[in-house]
């Protein structure tokens, strides 16, 4: 795929195009079909060779892709939300997905499970009969002064529609993008405080390909998007992206 000759024509670029792409690889092969063109961008992209940013907009990536690690809990707990709901959409990740991003976060592993809003609450219970703490949506003084005491838990929460996520080892599971935007406006990441959740932030960008785009979108279904573009500008991580208002 030429890799080394597209990183050195695109490596002062901040953003190029679909379109430049395929100049590129038609210098190269005057004859390549724009198919095999897409086909060589989307593989890229899972390379984290390139970043897309928007619709036909790229910029060079880390080439890293950001992969979580799923322990046994997290496989076992899949297995059984996708026997009992089968055509269900669900995401199941760790807290402890973020430890590698900060300084002096605490050690966390609660499980958090991300179900179809409808289906939230039934997912909740049929996962109560398999564990002994799991939680629907608790609130804020019970997470604070009861469950972050406590050893195992399993919070169920709504999914919020369109939300980043990725396959692995057949398990549905939160992408950068996703874990970025809960941890910096979700509940259960209180403990990241102050200046804190700038290393996160900062880490997250220096090692892995993120897509900015993803990440905006996701917030403002949030309805974040405001707290989301502040810790981009606020340190620097999306100064060269015209996505940014």
């Amino acid at each position: 795929m030429y890799i080394p000759q597209l990183k050195k024509r695109f490596e002062n670029r901040t953003v190029f195009t679909t379109n430049e792409i395929l100049l590129f690889y038609r210098e190269l092969e005057p004859s390549i079909p724009s198919s095999t063109v897409n086909w060589r961008v989307y593989s890229l992209v899972n390379l984290g060779v390139l970043l897309r940013i928007g619709k036909g907009k790229f910029k060079l990536g880390k080439g890293s892709r950001y992969i979580p690690e799923l322990d046994s809990r997290i496989t076992k707990i899949s297995k059984i939300v996708k026997e009992k709901f089968p055509f269900i959409q669900y995401c199941i990740w760790g807290s402890s997905s973020i430890i590698e991003f900060g300084h002096h976060i605490p050690r966390t592993n609660i499980v958090l499970v991300d179900a179809e809003r409808v289906s939230a609450e039934s997912v909740f219970h049929a996962l109560k009969e398999e564990y002994k703490s799991v939680f629907y949506r608790p609130s804020k003084d019970l997470f604070n002064n009861y469950i972050n005491e406590l050893q195992g838990v399993v919070i169920v929460r709504a999914l919020v529609s369109e939300a980043p996520l990725q396959l692995i080892k057949n398990v549905p599971t939160a992408t950068i993008e996703k874990i970025l935007v809960d941890a910096l406006v979700d509940e259960e990441f209180g403990f990241l405080k102050g200046n804190e959740i700038n290393h996160v932030y900062i880490n997250a960008f220096d090692r892995y390909s993120i897509n900015i785009s993803k990440l905006i979108r996701y917030a403002d279904r949030k309805r974040k998007k405001p707290e989301i573009l502040q810790i981009l500008r606020t340190n620097n991580l999306a100064a060269d992206n015209d996505l940014l208002p």
